[in-house]
């Protein structure tokens, strides 16, 4: 009469459990889809993946390198880490504890054009810094793309000698960069005309103490003035070669 129905339903699992929904288990479902794949599938996957893989380990290097105090490696590959790490991954650590900036640099730009006819104009300055703080103010939410002149400057200005020379790649680097941002934050030149080299200014003046400190007599603007660089196609960013 069901002899042993009772234990056998006590003692024995219900068919299927322990299994994901489907009735395959997780493992077996994946060895399926792998052994769906090509060979060449599976060589670009896995090449992909140690390439992702390499490109990580390299940053966190470099990153690394960037920040640690000056070792035999980096007086070896200072020059190539920097020139990788900066300006576009540029690290700041004075997020709470920032120096307290006592210059103002206000950044301009003028370009040299060639005409069709062969003629060279030299234009008026741009006001570089005075178009990234007429966005700025009154802005709850500026955009960080409006630091990428001060970054720019700061950097050239630690990467050239007293004489204008840039110091290594570093220095190149900067030089192209600072000159990328001048050609897209300056107007078009006329049609038929080309911009053949650039040349920046930059007045620097001194912050003012507030009233309640002891007045003392503030120094008179600086102004600093590079040589024309020339302009070539890889100068001009995305979308404004010809």
């Amino acid at each position: 009469m069901g002899g042993g129905g009772p234990s056998d339903a006590a003692g024995s699992p219900p068919e299927g459990a322990g299994e994901p929904p489907g009735g395959v288990p997780a493992s077996g479902a994946l060895r399926d889809r792998l052994s769906d794949r090509t060979p060449a599938q599976r060589v670009i996957a896995g090449t992909a993946t140690v390439l992702v893989a390499l490109a990580l380990v390299l940053h966190t290097v470099a990153t690394f390198l960037t920040v640690a105090p000056a070792n035999a490696v980096t007086a070896g590959q200072g020059d190539r880490v920097r020139a990788y790490m900066g300006p576009e991954f540029k690290q700041s650590w004075q997020l709470f504890s920032p120096d307290i900036t006592r210059t103002m640099d206000r950044v301009y730009a003028r370009r040299q054009l060639r005409a069709p006819d062969g003629s060279v104009t030299t234009t008026d300055w741009t006001d570089l810094t005075g178009a990234d703080l007429d966005e700025l103010r009154g802005n709850l939410m500026p955009s960080r793309i409006r630091q990428q002149l001060n970054n720019a400057w700061s950097t050239l200005a630690g990467s050239h000698d007293a004489a204008q020379r840039p110091l290594g790649q570093r220095g190149l680097d900067s030089e192209q960069y600072l000159k990328r941002l001048a050609l897209t934050r300056t107007p078009a030149p006329p049609a038929g005309s080309r911009v053949v080299r650039l040349q920046f200014r930059d007045i620097v003046t001194t912050v003012p103490a507030p009233p309640w400190q002891q007045s003392q007599a503030v120094p008179e603007p600086t102004v600093r003035t590079t040589p024309w660089w020339p302009v070539g196609p890889a100068d001009l960013a995305e979308g404004h070669r010809a």
